[in-house]
Order: structure tokens, then C-alpha cells, then sequence
């Protein structure tokens, strides 16, 4: 896998590991606490939710592009609920409040580490399936785990 990984071409690397910045740089700001940690815990959730829909859009443009005259039902319809997923996880963390009978803003967390995981299992799919370069599906795993370490690191420093 790290071979294929080499085979990638050096600007979406650079620009994939950039990427990853403010998953770890939000997650370090919500361990900080005080004003930085409020301002992260606000700032990484729509960090998260924009990034998700960047790549299900990529997968919608993918559809669009080879399947032009008959795109699939289903691949659309994936790539709009992801993209949907990450904006109602940021709504769950602003809607956050003690009168609630469960903690919104943990559910929030939650709701975008499965988004990243999923749409990692859905371009695994299409490397394995010819759709995708061979090398994106081991760039997409590295990063799919730094945006899965950082948010999680969020939801369990905000879980305490």
C-alpha cells in the first residue's frame, strides 16, 4: 500500500496532508481549553463538514463525468446525504443544550468521524472497482485516519 502510495502525483499529497492541519491544530485548540478551546470546538465541526462535502461532491462530479447520460440514482443520492450528514452535525453542535436528553454536540462528533469513514468505504469501492487511480485509496486512507484521530480526539476531550 505504500508503494501505491508513492505513485501518487506530489500536489495531492502536499495539498491532502495540508489538508489535515486543522483536524489536529482543532483538536489541540479543544485541549487548550478557555477561549482557544471554545473557539476550536466551534471552528473543527465546520472544518469537518466542508471537507466531507468537498469529497462527496467529488464523487457526485466522478458520476456525472462517466455516466453522463444515465447517472446513477444512488450514487448522487450517497453524495448528497454525506454532504447533508456533515452540515446537520455542525446543526446538532449549535443546537447543544443541557435541557436535551442527550448531549447533541457528542452526537455531532460522531455523526462526522462515520461521515469520513463511510465515504473512505465508498472510494475504496471505487479504486477496487477501476474508478478511481490506485493510488487515491491509500492517500484516502491516510487521510481518512488523521480527520478520524483528530476528530476523535475532539469528541473525547469534549466528552469529559
Amino acid at each position: 500500500m505504500l508503494r501505491q502510495l508513492s505513485e501518487a502525483p506530489g500536489t495531492p499529497l502536499l495539498l491532502g496532508f495540508a489538508g489535515l492541519v486543522p483536524f489536529f491544530a482543532g483538536a489541540f485548540g479543544i485541549a487548550l481549553g478557555g477561549q482557544a478551546g471554545l473557539q476550536a470546538a466551534n471552528f473543527l465541526p465546520i472544518y469537518a463538514a466542508v471537507v466531507l462535502s468537498f469529497l462527496a461532491g467529488g464523487r457526485w462530479t466522478t458520476e456525472i463525468v462517466l455516466r453522463a447520460d444515465a447517472p446513477r440514482t444512488g450514487v448522487l443520492m450517497l453524495a448528497v446525504l454525506l454532504s447533508l450528514s456533515g452540515w446537520f452535525a455542525v446543526l446538532l453542535q449549535v443546537w447543544n443544550r443541557p435541557d436535551l436528553p442527550f448531549d447533541t454536540e457528542l452526537a455531532g462528533w460522531g455523526i462526522l468521524i462515520a461521515g469520513f469513514v463511510i465515504q473512505y468505504l465508498w472510494d475504496r469501492g471505487a479504486v477496487r472497482g477501476g474508478t478511481l487511480p490506485r493510488w487515491y485509496l491509500p492517500l484516502r486512507l491516510v487521510l481518512t485516519l488523521g480527520a478520524v484521530i483528530g476528530l476523535g480526539a475532539a469528541l473525547a476531550i469534549r466528552a469529559m
